[in-house]
């Protein structure tokens, strides 16, 4: 009957806590297995009692204690048949296990509740307060301390309290019939008829029940505790595993197309030497011009080489380094512009820069790794923005949202200075070609951003129009802020430009969390319709 239950324990939305042990309960139906030994040794208990130790004697147990304890077999027939088909709503989806676990308290609180009027009845049924099975009340209470939520095992409590002194009470003042615990011993000393003795006891019990109730939901908070700690170590180890499978992914990815990339110029060397070397070319003007090309196939070569021992350096290296090393962004981002200018101005480009003199710029990131960032994105701007076009490099500090899942919008100004959880941004903008929309996965999410940021991903038009470049930039420097604790923010507009920011965990701020393998980068892609 039971062994096709769900195992709780290997379900990944299993709860947590006390709504894990409720769920183990209802699953196992452990509370209507222990009903029906109680009742199937009660009955033998009587029957026993009946045959041999009473035979003999005048006294018999009361009817009522007969029919309550098979009460208690008729009682669990029915939760046995409710518990079949609450089992059915423990396999639910994870929106609507709140529901269920609502469900499942209101169904246990229910059988308790009942189970204390049973237990009450029998003991009134078998000298009540002189009855020692008044312990059995403590069992509920530490039941309801485990599975309930703390004022509903306050409420039983209240209920086994209230029956156990009515019970007592009743019985020391006549209004119930008072039946001895052992019928063949007499008929007891009479407890239940001293006023101060009942007092004492139902004192007693109800001290027992409350502190039972009390030392029970302490036990189980630290308990919640602790498996809430299990369940987020479960959590981030599943996470970890999976980021360990993308990055296996990726690697394997990466060094095919790393290896077809490296092959495409090899062979074109190949072939030009071939035509030298076989004779075929043999004016000089010829052999000049295919020793240009071969010089030219061997540079781009030579690039990709030093661009994927950038990246390899970079996904090899600590990612914890960036939290040790403090990076003036003001003056990286100023050199890298002067080195630049020259070549900007030969391509007819204005090339500007905006850095606050004032205030210097502090983050947690390599330098080194920072220039390598903010090179790859000015040379892109260079690269892919036509003749009479510009580009500008703004460097400011501004604050991160206040919502932890959502990305900093690059602030509109600077701040004066930079506070608690402040980051330093780097925005590069342009006027050249954009990104086309091919080149994304989807629009925004991690589809996209892998679709723009992977190794070797060029777009269409670069590709149509000759751009040289080895496509890796982009993935260096998804590797260096990610691993910094940055972000990425990407705005396209194809045909009018791209505007890329990267941002930085300021000083004072504390270093950022590593969230390598996140993809934390967020893409925006602005299509043409949005002129109109």
């Amino acid at each position: 009957m039971l062994g096709n239950a769900p195992d709780p324990l290997t379900t990944s939305t299993a709860p947590a806590g006390k709504p894990y042990a409720l769920v183990v309960l209802l699953q196992l139906h452990w509370f209507i297995r222990l009903r029906w030994l109680f009742a199937a040794g009660a009955l033998a208990a009587l029957l026993v009692e009946r045959f041999m130790l009473l035979a003999a004697s005048e006294e018999r147990r009361p009817l009522e204690l007969w029919l309550v304890v098979l009460g208690v077999a008729a009682v669990n027939l029915v939760w046995t048949a409710v518990s079949r088909l609450f089992r059915r709503q423990l396999d639910v989806p994870e929106r609507h296990k709140h529901r269920t676990i609502r469900t499942g308290q209101f169904f246990v609180s229910v059988q308790i509740a009942t189970d204390l009027l049973l237990l009450t009845c029998i003991l009134a049924l078998t000298g009540g307060v002189e009855n020692p099975m008044s312990l059995f009340y403590l069992f509920h209470v530490a039941i309801t301390g485990l599975l309930l939520r703390t004022w509903q095992a306050l409420i039983q409590s209240c209920w086994a309290v209230l029956l156990y002194a009515t019970m007592c009470i009743g019985q020391s003042q006549g209004w119930l019939d008072y039946y001895p615990f052992l019928p063949h011993l007499g008929t007891g000393a009479g407890l239940h008829d001293d006023p101060q003795h009942v007092i004492v006891v139902v004192t007693v019990v109800a001290l027992a029940i409350f502190g039972t109730l009390y030392f029970m939901d302490r036990i189980g908070r630290v308990l919640d505790r602790r498996e809430a700690m299990l369940v987020e170590k479960n959590a981030a180890l599943e996470m970890s595993q999976q980021a360990i499978r993308d990055l296996q992914r990726r690697r394997s990815r990466f060094m095919q197309t790393a290896a077809h990339q490296l092959k495409s110029p090899l062979a074109m060397v190949q072939t030009l030497a071939n035509l030298i070397r076989d004779n075929i070319v043999t004016d000089e003007a010829g052999i000049q011009a295919t020793c240009e090309k071969v010089v030219r196939r061997s540079r781009d070569g030579i690039a990709q080489v030093t661009e994927l021992l950038a990246l390899a350096r970079v996904q090899e290296a600590d990612p914890h380094r960036h939290r040790e090393s403090l990076s003036n962004v003001g003056q990286v981002v100023a050199d890298l512009c002067r080195k630049h200018a020259l070549v900007a101005k030969d391509k007819n480009l204005h090339l500007q820069w905006q850095i606050p003199k004032e205030t210097e710029l502090l983050a947690y990131v390599h330098q080194t790794d920072l220039a390598d960032c903010i090179n790859n994105l000015i040379e892109n701007a260079i690269k892919y923005t036509p003749d009479g076009g510009s580009i500008g490099v703004i460097v400011l500090c501004g604050a991160r949202s206040s919502i932890k899942d959502e990305l900093p919008p690059p602030p509109a100004t600077h701040s004066d200075g930079c506070g608690v959880d402040d980051f330093i941004y780097v925005i590069v903008k342009d006027t050249g070609i954009g990104i086309e929309e091919k080149v994304l996965a989807q629009k925004g999410g991690t589809g996209a951003a892998d679709s723009l940021f992977d190794a070797f991903r060029r777009g269409n038009r670069a590709l149509a129009a000759g751009i040289p470049g080895t496509g890796l930039g982009l993935s260096i420097v998804r590797e260096v802020v990610e691993q910094a604790g940055g972000f990425i923010h990407v705005h396209s507009r194809p045909g009018k430009g791209s505007t890329f920011t990267i941002s930085f965990p300021a000083q004072g701020s504390g270093p950022g969390e590593v969230v390598r393998d996140t993809r934390s980068s967020e893409i925006v892609v602005e299509h043409e319709a949005a002129d109109s």
